[in-house]
């Protein structure tokens, strides 16, 4: 279906999935039917937010926030950056979620110091590893409580729950959101 559909790009806003279907190439390149097929979909995967990032500036746009609740007359929102594993180290896509945002709606999201650090989801291993996965997660639930940030961003489903998951356990009641819903309105 994706080689007769003629999409230039194919794309993932789930980083794990992404990182998955980018592999494809590798994973049939020996296999004389499809080694052609899968690489050239391989090379056509793209997360939403390097396109978002490539398209950066070339419409006018309106900063806004309009999924995060804030008063107009308050300080801008501070936002939270959180690198899921499986796009900075598996796809290697590293500011493209920044950027993009940022040219989209004039937020800056900041990234946590730890954010190149896995927050413990990883995958199924939080369910497997539960104890070692909140003891990875602790430090980055401390640094956004330090942070006294109004938001959280990461661009994957499992970083999204294990982080709210984490915030919820300790007390912190902010949103944890993918890069996309901060563009809501943004046009």
């Amino acid at each position: 279906a994706f080689e007769t559909g003629g999409a230039e790009y194919i794309v993932a806003d789930a980083a794990g999935c992404g990182a998955a279907l980018r592999e494809y190439g590798g994973w049939f390149s020996d296999d004389p039917t499809w080694a052609e097929a899968a690489a050239r979909f391989s090379d056509r995967v793209r997360d939403v937010m390097e396109l978002v990032a490539e398209d950066a500036g070339t419409r006018s746009r309106t900063p806004t926030a309009s999924t995060l609740e804030t008063d107009p007359t308050s300080r801008a929102p501070r936002i939270a950056y959180d690198a899921p594993c499986h796009l900075l180290h598996a796809q290697r896509v590293d500011s493209a979620p920044l950027l993009g945002v940022r040219d989209e709606t004039g937020l800056d999201l900041e990234p946590l110091p730890s954010s190149s650090d896995c927050c413990g989801g990883a995958g199924l291993y939080n369910l497997f590893h539960s104890e070692l996965s909140v003891r990875v997660l602790e430090r980055k639930v401390e640094e956004i409580r330090a942070g006294r940030y109004d938001a959280v961003a990461t661009g994957n489903p499992g970083c999204i729950m294990q982080i709210g998951a984490g915030l919820d356990a300790a007390g912190v009641t902010i949103p944890v959101v993918h890069p996309v819903e901060l563009l809501n309105g943004s046009e």
